[in-house]
């Protein structure tokens, strides 16, 4: 593959990765969590986290824009949140008695949600973060849950396999222990789930999607031929990839993987991982400032800054949560502002290292990028 030699030192260079979008966990509402909250996996650590994270609502989409457009790059353009998404929710009103459960999930799909995930405007107010070039959704799966291993759970009688589901949630300890790209599920459903996903995100979106985060972070390499197939042939997570031995070694020796392409397929820098979880000032790596030293760290190695920060944090049941992970995504990226940061997706990563050159549609046009002998990398308008 044909490389520009861009100077990546110089570029500055940030993508804002989440994960989550359009998925229909851990809870639809209070009533629910109510319930739930004594269930197995709602007492986990993971639990303790997510347990009331809820679908994203369109204020909460709004608000998310209203920060990136406040702020821009070095290049004078705007943030951009790449919105990790996922493409269905299982319908449970169609759902057959768990005792006789098929071996296909009956699904809802975007923009139809479960009756009680439904959120007013949230359409709408996704499109026009994406038509202002705020909000770049690409592929986080088909409905994110481990089918196989979640219908077995209902066909056992899992007491909070049961509750869940008559509670519009497949949260349990089944769903929890796995991922819908699980090596463990079965591998025609994997596939099958893989073009679902991929054709149900360019009915919904108008394009293909060009990069692919597998829920929770479980795959292997059949997923990625799939994928690749496909025509999705950027693989995110990599070095956060569930199952693999002595992972902080491996994720830390991945820093000097730079730049990682094998055969068509990309896979962008270690993820820095961005998690106020309801504080705004939120201590460690997983802070403001754990984060922007990291940032700084991975610019100094000459690659982008790959800022991950889930859903959680901006969409939750408790105002003041999703209010403080907004305060502290405002704050950090002002201080990468401040440094002369540039903000990119993933396609536009590959693009300038592969072609120096990218292109990103949104309503009025194109936001295009070229790298230049003298002055790095310049955005105009197409």
């Amino acid at each position: 593959m044909p490389r520009v030699n861009l100077d990546w030192r110089r570029l500055k260079a940030v993508v804002l990765q989440s994960d989550d979008w359009g998925l229909c966990a851990w809870v639809p509402d209070d009533p629910a969590h109510r319930v739930l909250a004594a269930t197995p996996a709602f007492r986990s650590a993971a639990g303790r986290i997510y347990g009331r994270s809820t679908l994203e609502s369109a204020d909460d989409v709004r608000r998310l824009a209203a920060i990136l457009a406040a702020v821009r790059g070095g290049d004078g353009v705007p943030a951009v949140w790449q919105a990790n998404t996922v493409m269905a929710s299982p319908d449970y009103a169609r759902l057959a008695p768990p005792d006789a459960a098929g071996d296909l999930l009956p699904i809802t799909t975007l923009p139809d949600l479960p009756p009680r995930w439904r959120r007013p405007g949230l359409v709408e107010s996704t499109d026009a973060a994406i038509a202002a070039g705020m909000w770049w959704p690409e592929l986080h799966g088909l409905v994110h849950v481990p089918q196989a291993a979640w219908l077995a759970a209902l066909r056992r009688g899992d007491a909070d396999a049961r509750l869940a589901c008559a509670h519009e949630t497949a949260v349990c300890e089944a769903v929890e222990a796995s991922g819908e790209f699980d090596p463990a599920e079965p591998a025609p459903l994997r596939e099958r789930s893989l073009m679902r996903a991929v054709e149900l995100f360019g009915a919904r979106f108008g394009r293909a999607p060009t990069s692919l985060c597998a829920p929770d972070y479980r795959w292997d390499e059949q997923l990625e031929r799939d994928a690749e197939r496909l025509g999705v042939t950027t693989i995110q997570g990599g070095p956060e990839r569930h199952g693999r031995p002595l992972p902080r070694l491996r994720h830390w020796a991945y820093r000097w993987r730079w730049p990682d392409v094998r055969g068509g397929r990309f896979y962008p820098p270690p993820r820095i991982a961005f998690e106020p979880r309801g504080e705004r000032r939120a201590a460690g790596r997983l802070g403001i400032d754990g984060v922007h030293a990291a940032a700084r760290a991975a610019w100094r190695r000459g690659q982008p800054a790959i800022v991950s920060s889930h859903r959680v944090n901006y969409a939750h049941l408790d105002p003041a949560w999703s209010e403080a992970g907004c305060a502290a995504l405002a704050e950090l990226l002002a201080r990468l502002v401040a440094d002369g940061a540039v903000f990119l997706t993933d396609a536009e990563v590959r693009g300038l290292l592969e072609r120096g050159a990218s292109s990103r549609a949104i309503a009025r046009g194109a936001v295009v990028r070229r790298a230049t002998p003298d002055r790095g990398v310049v955005a105009e308008a197409a």
